[in-house]
């Protein structure tokens, strides 16, 4: 077993790897009981064109979340929900873009809960009458997103922003989606990519993390694995510009909610580190639109705003950065935003405090056995490992370096969705 010190912060994850390939991380908090183990698939919404060998193959938008709903049943056809109940434990799921991960959170019963995990996510036992009897489900869930103002919002901006990413597509799919998909359609991406090779399992909390491990490798030594036949999916080509730039959406909101993106090349940002990029936008995003910014306290003071926050993300070849925002007085308050984001700025001081912030906080973060859990995870889709010099690439941030990015930011392509009541 390895061990991944991370440096300077006197915590360490053990990895290992079974012999079906399947990637183990653990991380252990010795105080305490509770534990918390996801088994997560390198396959989300996104991923519906791919290619084994010289064959192409295309499956319906929201097959990666049909196919997480169906996996919620056992080989005996009983909700998996039933065992962990019964073992005073609690299971769930959540479908990203870009993989689903299978979740259980328990106190007690790790080896029997952990079995089970391996052996219901892993195990196929779907059927035609199962498929059909989800479809109503999910096109009822479906329903549901839809009638959702802050879904409007997200997607809206995503439909706007991307002309050929499926990032612009429901993650449940829509109801021609989940009721044009077959048995065939979830056999297929189950046996593409349900494979241990293209799956990891990260467990944390306290456990003794040399027992765990001879658990799965058992667990997994049991099981007949077929060669992975290693997938590839399809590279998208997105354009640069915005699909549209404004768009006013009614939807039944009381205080209308704005969403404003911008779309960047990431090749305009002369850090090659994703991380740190990362890192350094959260940094301007947060000292000048969150809530101990001037632009934020000035808004607030004049009652311009209800709430202002941002976010970012890498997708593919572009980096964005999304203002979120819910206002009475949205005509007012959009240029005011589209200034504040054509003038992003930090000095020095600011750049120390939040540098210091945010160094505590990932010290913190490691008195939580989910949040540590969801870092590796994200780490792992991120890129593609466990990251060990997390807080020296905190330390290392200069405000030479912010100044490069704040260069590289333009708001030459932006997309505004606003929802009106209505």
């Amino acid at each position: 077993m390895k061990e991944i010190k991370l440096k300077g912060l006197n915590e360490t994850i053990y990895y290992d790897e079974c012999s079906s390939g399947l990637p183990v991380f653990m991380w252990v908090r010795e105080k305490g009981k509770g534990y918390y183990a996801t088994l997560s698939v390198k396959y989300g919404s996104i991923d519906t064109e791919f290619k084994i060998g010289n064959k192409n193959y295309e499956v319906p938008n929201g097959v990666a979340h049909f196919l997480e709903h169906l996996n919620f049943k056992d080989k005996d056809g009983e909700d998996v929900q039933n065992f962990y109940q019964q073992n005073g434990s609690d299971v769930n799921a959540f479908t990203t873009f870009n993989y689903t991960s299978y979740e259980v959170y328990g106190s007690d019963k790790l080896k029997e809960n952990l079995e089970y995990l391996l052996d219901f996510v892993m195990t196929p036992k779907f059927n035609k009458r199962m498929v059909q009897d989800e479809k109503n489900i999910i096109v009822e869930e479906n329903k549901m997103d839809l009638d959702n103002p802050s879904n409007l919002l997200y997607y809206g901006t995503f439909r706007n922003v991307f002309k050929n990413d499926k990032h612009r597509n429901y993650i449940t799919g829509v109801k021609e989606d989940i009721l044009a998909t077959n048995l065939s359609d979830i056999m297929l991406v189950f046996e593409s990519f349900y494979h241990p090779a293209n799956m990891f399992l990260v467990i944390t909390g306290n456990f003794n993390p040399y027992e765990v491990i001879n658990i799965v490798k058992e667990n997994q030594d049991e099981k007949e694995v077929l060669e992975w036949v290693n997938p590839k999916k399809k590279l998208v080509h997105e354009p640069s510009k915005v699909v549209q730039a404004y768009e006013e959406v009614k939807a039944n909101v009381e205080v209308p909610k704005i969403r404003i993106a911008l779309k960047i090349p990431r090749k305009s940002f002369k850090e090659k580190n994703d991380y740190k990029l990362r890192v350094m936008l959260n940094l301007l995003i947060h000292s000048n639109f969150g809530p101990t910014s001037d632009l934020y306290e000035d808004l607030i003071s004049k009652d311009l705003v209800v709430r202002l926050g941002g976010e970012k993300s890498i997708i593919g070849d572009y980096v964005f950065l999304f203002l979120n925002v819910i206002s009475k007085y949205p005509d007012e308050v959009v240029p005011i935003l589209k200034e504040a984001l054509a003038t992003i700025s930090m000095d020095e001081k600011v750049l120390s405090r939040k540098l210091h912030s945010a160094i505590a906080n990932m010290v913190l973060s490691y008195d939580d056995i989910t949040d540590v859990n969801m870092n590796i995870q994200e780490q792992i889709m991120n890129y593609g490992n466990v990251l060990d010099n997390t807080k020296e690439v905190l330390e290392s941030i200069t405000l030479e370096d912010i100044d490069h990015v704040i260069q590289s930011i333009t708001t030459k392509e932006m997309a505004i969705v606003v929802l009106k009541n209505n």
